[in-house]
């Protein structure tokens, strides 16, 4: 099995920019024949994780709770955006059961837009760290 066949399994798990690809080869080609056969073998027990499924349900479906952040290994952001969210839901039942006061209301409706901002900024970015992790494992098997 050649590289390029290889390169054809793994590729909707890299980067989209090009240069990965052409990183990989060029490493895959200075390895040795009993090295490349060993890379071969090991590359299907390493775990690549698929950028569309972290999309679609990390991220689009779950998002707003920090799931893809999660996902990815990003634990920090991810337990913030979960705590963001719960604070959220908090301060949206004070304002539904507390009419003497605005503030509860107000801080809701900013934390939304936080949510809402920071979901999108993560459907393009959390992507990208995925991809990038993806390209380390396979940088760090060939070594």
């Amino acid at each position: 099995m050649d590289f390029n066949s290889v390169l054809l399994i793994i590729q909707d798990k890299l980067p989209k920019d090009g240069a990965s690809s052409i990183i990989l080869k060029d490493k895959f080609e200075n390895l040795s024949q009993d090295k490349q056969k060993d890379f071969i073998s090991k590359l299907s027990q390493i775990k690549l994780k698929s950028p569309a499924f972290v999309f679609w349900v990390g991220n689009f479906l779950f998002g707003s709770f920090g799931v893809a952040r999660f996902m990815i290994g990003d634990m920090m952001l991810g337990f913030i955006r979960l705590g963001l969210m719960i604070l959220y839901y908090i301060f949206i039942s004070l304002s539904l059961f507390n009419n003497n006061t605005e503030y509860p209301e107000f801080i809701s409706v900013f934390m939304y837009l936080i949510i809402s901002i920071w979901w999108i900024v993560d459907l393009f970015l959390v992507g990208k760290k995925l991809r990038k992790q993806n390209l380390e494992k396979i940088i760090n098997l060939m070594q």
